[in-house]
C-alpha cells in the first residue's frame, strides 16, 4: 500500500512537470485578409462654434465607414476644405479614431474659416444655416494593427452637400 502511495505521488508530480515543460499556448494571430478595402467617409454636418466679423470657427463631423474584416485606426487626416468653389480651409489632424471592422465611427475636426474675398452667396448660406455644396481632398493614413499589413496612405477627393447648424 505505501508503495502504490509512493507510486502515485510519482506519476502526479510527473504528470505535472511534463505539463508545465508542454509548449505555452499561444494567442492566435489575426488571419490575414485576401484583400483590403479603402475606408470612405463623409461629412454628416457642418457646425459653427463661433462666427465673428471676418472669421469664423467652425466643426466637421465626419463618418468614416470601414468596409474591411479587422479595425483599422485612423492615424493622420490631412485635407482642404472648400465652400461653394473657395477654400474654406485646411490641416492635419492625428490619431483619430479606431473604426470596428465592418464598421462605421464618427469623429469631429475643428477649423477656422476667413470669409475675406469669398463670394457673398456662400455667406449668406451659412448665416442662414443653409445646406452647403463642399469639396473635401487630401490623404489619410492609416493602421490595421495586422503585422503583415503594414500601415496605408490613401488620397480622396469627395463631394456632397452638408447641413450647417449652429
Amino acid at each position: 500500500m505505501k508503495g502504490m502511495r509512493k507510486l502515485l505521488v510519482f506519476l502526479g508530480v510527473f504528470s505535472l512537470l511534463m505539463a508545465c515543460k508542454s509548449a505555452p499556448h499561444q494567442a492566435a494571430l489575426p488571419a490575414v485578409p485576401d484583400e483590403v478595402k479603402e475606408p470612405t467617409f463623409t461629412i454628416t454636418s457642418i457646425t459653427i462654434l463661433q462666427a465673428d466679423l471676418i472669421n469664423t470657427r467652425f466643426k466637421l463631423n465626419i463618418r468614416i465607414d470601414n468596409p474591411n474584416s479587422f479595425p483599422i485606426t485612423l492615424s493622420s487626416f490631412r485635407y482642404q476644405l472648400y465652400g461653394e468653389g473657395n477654400l474654406w480651409a485646411e490641416g492635419a489632424e492625428k490619431n483619430l479614431k479606431v473604426v470596428p471592422a465592418q464598421g462605421f465611427a464618427e469623429t469631429a475636426i475643428t477649423a477656422e474659416m476667413n470669409f475675406m474675398g469669398m463670394k457673398r452667396r456662400l455667406l449668406d448660406d451659412i448665416i442662414a444655416m443653409r445646406e452647403v455644396h463642399y469639396r473635401i481632398a487630401g490623404s489619410m493614413e492609416l493602421e490595421t494593427g495586422i503585422p503583415k499589413i503594414p500601415g496605408f496612405r490613401i488620397n480622396f477627393d469627395y463631394t456632397g452637400n452638408s447641413t450647417v447648424s449652429q
